[in-house]
């Protein structure tokens, strides 16, 4: 119950019994349930889309289903994006780019990142038919926030501080049974399609965290987060594509 726990207060704002407080530290477990919350975040995506796309356009009924998803997770990894860019793009050394990924203010790579990113899901979002709302969202959101896991499988942790740290320390083969899952659940929610949707994010959330191994030696939670936007992105855009065809196809 408390891995779970831990993962549904730290990936959403809706505080839960039973979680991290001071005289009880993070469950190291508790990233092998991001998937699940992700399940969670992506079916609270649809039902907003869906709920509103009844009265207003698709795209502004994608700007809402967002900007709430964003106030769900309390921006938690649009943060980290930013300082992943700034930080690893704006530094000259490892020690300058962990320094700067440290700072509160953001950059000009980071808002570029932010710009861009949110552009693309707010114009990928408002790409879907409502029907296909609780299928795309869900799968998405289970997706991206396996990502971090991704980068768990590829690199270590590196800052000496923070949430991270307390995963530094999960087993690879519990890991790999996850990343399995997460598989065979997309697969039985829509076969090959879906399939192809989760092999985009990871694709993209390896690629965050190779960069970051290079450039940092590693990965912190600033990458963790990083990780979930860019992945997002990848399996929106395949999503879209995919589903897009399946809609041509049963007209």
């Amino acid at each position: 119950m408390k891995p779970f726990v831990d993962a549904f207060t730290l990936l959403t704002i809706i505080p839960l019994p039973f979680g991290s407080g001071n005289d009880s530290p993070p469950s190291r477990f508790a990233p092998l349930f991001f998937p699940l919350v992700g399940l969670f975040i992506g079916a609270f995506t649809a039902f907003v889309y869906v709920i509103v796309n009844h009265r207003i356009s698709d795209e502004l009924a994608a700007a809402i289903a967002l900007t709430a998803t964003v106030i769900l997770t309390g921006a938690l990894h649009i943060d980290g994006l930013a300082d992943y860019f700034d930080g690893l793009f704006g530094g000259r050394d490892k020690e300058s780019r962990l320094r700067i990924m440290k700072q509160s203010d953001i950059g000009a790579f980071g808002v570029i990142a932010i710009l861009v990113v949110v552009l693309i899901q707010w114009n990928a979002i408002s790409s879907v038919f409502p029907t296909h709302a609780w299928l795309v969202f869900p799968i998405v959101g289970m997706v991206s926030r396996t990502a971090p896991l991704v980068v768990m499988v590829l690199t270590s942790y590196v800052s000496s501080s923070g949430l991270g740290r307390s995963y530094a320390n999960l087993p690879k083969p519990a890991i790999f049974i996850v990343l399995a899952l997460v598989f065979a659940s997309a697969f039985s929610f829509d076969g090959l399609f879906a399939i192809w949707t989760v092999i985009a994010g990871f694709i993209a959330a390896g690629i965050v965290g190779l960069i970051a191994k290079r450039r940092i030696g590693g990965a912190n939670g600033d990458v963790y987060g990083a990780s979930v936007e860019i992945a997002s992105v990848a399996s929106l855009v395949i999503a879209v594509m995919f589903f897009d065809d399946l809609y041509i196809m049963t007209m």
